[in-house]
């Protein structure tokens, strides 16, 4: 039975009535129940390089795609994430359909919806794509607010967010083949910020000093791959999140941001300097209190060990030079 013009009404209020992210996912998936064919639904984030890649966001039935033949719904996610369009698979009794989903312009996709329905003719396909466009248009006024308004970046909330959805990944995932760590390919955090940032706006002015941070946001879009993510943490503190990378290949990005930042000419401060401290993100880490506390004892090593650098914490810790981190809402303590 076709959706009656007040269905889709009620379902548009539904949607501008959210302000958070799960909320608006949940309207979404309700929305395509009520108003298309559709019968099980699931929602599934998008990320290229980690393993597994898909993270389940939302779905209408805990049980919903179990029966499917995996091979089906491989071959389904394969050819829509191939052709970046919405893409649909003929089985037995039943229509199969992947819609990619961007959350913001000119990027990659960051999700796919895949739906189950006896069958799907196009206006109903065109109600699908019509409610995840909703959907995007207004994930991008959420994450308008997930920004820092001075630089940009993302703010603080949103990096708590995704360490938790890489942290959750990361527990789905098998066990590593691989017991090289050198040659192994994680998430890393790297936390900095600028050496004697306090003595800048003394010397030369907070006008000055806010000139200075956002010319290291800059230089971080500028050094860092658009596979990284980068935030502002508060004050002259900012965090990369890099993209899984061998450890080599972290310590190259990190020390090439220092470089970046010692070439470039801040006027009357002449130089400006930067302190990092690293932690790769891994099964052993559970919580985002944790990885954070982690890499801000690396930074405070580098900080009181001749700044301008970076420092790791894996390597601290097994050198004995720093103790395990344990945060206060953990069970233990250090």
């Amino acid at each position: 039975m076709p959706a009656s013009s007040i269905q889709i009404l009620d379902s548009i209020v539904d949607f501008t009535a959210k302000t958070e992210v799960d909320a608006i996912t949940k309207s979404l998936l309700t929305s395509i129940l009520e108003l298309t064919p559709i019968s099980e639904v699931v929602l599934l984030d998008y990320c290229s390089g980690l393993n597994p890649p898909f993270t389940v966001l939302g779905t209408n039935d805990n049980s919903a795609f179990q029966q499917e033949n995996i091979e089906q719904v491989d071959a389904l996610l394969e050819d829509c994430l191939e052709s970046q369009e919405v893409t649909m698979h003929q089985a037995y009794d039943h229509t199969l359909v992947a819609v990619p989903i961007y959350y913001e312009k000119d990027e990659d996709i960051r999700g796919v919806l895949c739906g189950r329905a006896e069958q799907l003719n196009e206006e109903q396909l065109a109600m699908v794509s019509g409610l995840i466009h909703i959907y995007e248009n207004y994930q991008q006024i959420i994450m308008a607010s997930e920004r820092d308004s001075f630089t940009g970046l993302f703010n603080r909330k949103v990096l708590t967010k995704k360490l938790d959805l890489i942290s959750d990944r990361l527990a789905q995932a098998p066990a590593a083949m691989d017991s090289d760590l050198d040659q192994a390919s994680y998430p890393w955090i790297c936390i900095f910020d600028v050496d004697h940032f306090k003595q800048i706006n003394d010397n030369f002015g907070h006008v000055f000093g806010d000139e200075v941070i956002l010319l290291l946001a800059s230089l971080m879009r500028q050094t860092f791959s658009v596979e990284d993510t980068l935030f502002r943490y508060g004050g002259d503190e900012f965090v990369v999140l890099l993209h899984p990378c061998t450890r080599a290949m972290a310590e190259q990005k990190a020390n090439t941001f220092i470089a970046n930042v010692n070439a470039r000419d801040f006027g009357a401060a002449e130089t400006v300097t930067i302190s990092m401290g690293t932690t790769r993100i891994d099964k052993a880490h559970q919580s985002t209190s944790t990885l954070l506390g982690n890499a801000d004892q690396a930074l405070y090593h580098a900080k009181q060990n001749g700044r301008n650098q970076v420092a790791f914490y894996e390597e601290l810790l097994e050198s004995g030079i720093i103790k395990t981190f344990v945060a206060a809402d953990d069970v233990e303590l250090f």
